[in-house]
């Protein structure tokens, strides 16, 4: 038995498998909308496009000629079709043929969320596969399903190969257009820094460098001539906004903790700083303070304070172990009723390898404790979108994320989905008016195949967001300060 990619020309003969074993042991339990509606999905005609402009791939498992079973999925990491012939069903066919699913969606993609529509009589199939329940079971055009997901093994998200390329780029859009498009590899030097007093984790890292061919050296970042070194970098340069006379005050907290793994731990090291208010005349202090020390240690509590039983099961397959996170804030904006709050964290996931950098806000209300999102304070009309577009690309013009995803799309993700596992929006306010973005990792095609990390936003001056307020009572607080 061998598994292969499906090449077009042996697609069709993978979709006649597909409708044999479903008309056989799937179809009876459907309605006729629904047998209907799964024979449409698998049309030639349908499903080439996708295949041709890569947002499907297929692969077979094969015993010597004969196709024995089929699987496939979407560049978002959604499993389409896994069928196996009744004859080879439970030899292990199905496993195989995730495995390769697997490692596409993980090596290649980058990817961090594997998700499926399980069919009711699979459910325990892929319970063994490693996926778990999302939501309850769903009838939908007919056809009954489970939605799914299984969250990748950290160690397993890295880019492929071992091939010089640029390093990750963040981008803040932050300051005048055009400034501050950040290199992760100022970030990481940083991190060095901080982890220098632990000289066999620093080795380590460096060892990881070597062995990956210089993954995160080699040849000139992209952008990097435009970034002056006299300029303020990433949240260091927002123009805060700090309200005179405040009625409290902000006091910064720590969380350190560090192990170079010779006591039984893992290797790790974290370093998170957040704000707390202190001298609230209401009930809301306590609320707030943990709303912000959790947005700061979203990390930490996932990766080892508060880890679910697959973190904990792929931490204990890797080989090469290490976690990190290096949380840096900038309160941007504080009134009397309203506080907006930047984080900045940069962190390892488990392994060398699954770097990332996030870009996470805070923006409450000082007197109930509301938190805003972005679609609570401006309407998604096509008018901000292509509006919010147009001055994205002006912060930052050569980066591919913005030319990769359509208009729609970045709408759900202000929208406050998070997309295909990988975008989500952020906003915070500041002494010039409102940053509206999002963070974003994804592997570029353009750069040599390496996953790009970072995030990108774009600023609206108070006067130029008006025509796109909603009625949120955040306008009044931010109304009123000044």
């Amino acid at each position: 038995m061998y598994i292969k990619q499906l090449q077009q020309g042996e697609i069709l003969d993978g979709l006649h498998l597909v409708w044999e074993v479903f008309a056989e042991e799937l179809a009876p339990a459907y309605t006729p909308q629904g047998v209907m509606e799964f024979q449409n999905f698998i049309k030639l005609e349908n499903i080439m496009p996708q295949a041709e402009r890569g947002e499907m791939r297929f692969w077979g498992a094969y015993e010597n000629t004969e196709l024995c079973g089929v699987a496939a999925v979407q560049s978002t990491g959604h499993i389409r079709l896994m069928f196996v012939r009744k004859k080879w069903q439970r030899q292990g066919i199905a496993k195989m043929l995730f495995a390769e699913i697997y490692r596409y969606c993980t090596a290649e993609l980058g990817l961090m969320k594997i998700t499926v529509n399980s069919a009711v009589s699979a459910v325990e199939a892929y319970r063994r596969l490693g996926f778990r329940e999302s939501a309850p079971q769903q009838l939908v055009n007919g056809i009954p399903f489970v939605p799914m997901e299984l969250m990748a093994a950290p160690g397993d998200i890295r880019p492929a190969g071992k091939k010089k390329s640029h390093r990750a780029l963040i981008i803040g859009g932050c300051v005048t257009a055009g400034i501050l498009l950040i290199i992760l590899g100022i970030l990481f030097g940083n991190l060095i820094i901080k982890i220098s007093r632990n000289g066999r984790i620093r080795e380590q890292i460096e060892e990881r460098r070597e062995d990956n061919g210089g993954i995160y050296g080699g040849e000139s970042e992209p952008y990097a001539e435009e970034v002056p070194q006299e300029e303020s970098q990433g949240i260091e340069a927002i123009p805060d906004y700090i309200e005179e006379d405040l009625p409290y005050t902000i006091e910064e907290e720590t969380y350190t903790y560090s192990s170079d793994g010779r006591s039984g731990e893992y290797p790790m090291e974290f370093d998170i700083h957040y704000p707390q208010i202190k001298g609230l005349d209401n009930e809301q202090e306590e609320e707030i303070n943990a709303i912000l020390k959790e947005c700061a240690m979203s990390t930490v509590n996932t990766i080892y304070l508060e880890p679910s039983e697959d973190m904990k099961e792929a931490m204990l397959q890797e080989d090469s172990p290490f976690m990190a996170s290096q949380v840096t804030y900038k309160v941007s904006y504080a009134g009397k009723d309203f506080i907006s709050v930047v984080f900045n964290d940069h962190y390892f996931s488990g392994n060398y390898y699954a770097e990332f950098v996030d870009l996470r806000t805070r923006n409450l209300s000082l007197s109930d404790g509301t938190r805003y999102e972005t679609s609570d304070i401006v309407e998604l009309n096509d008018e901000f979108m292509a509006d919010w577009k147009e001055r994205m690309k002006g912060e930052a013009p050569k980066a591919a994320v913005l030319d990769g995803l359509q208009l729609n799309q970045f709408k759900k993700i202000l929208g406050g989905e998070i997309l295909e596992n990988r975008y989500y929006d952020n906003f915070f306010v500041d002494a010039d008016g409102i940053e509206i973005g999002l963070t974003y990792h994804y592997r570029s095609e353009e750069n040599g195949g390496v996953i790009e990390r970072g995030w990108i936003t774009a600023p609206f001056t108070m006067e130029e967001i008006k025509p796109y307020r909603t009625n949120s009572s955040f306008w009044k607080l931010v109304d009123t300060a000044k």
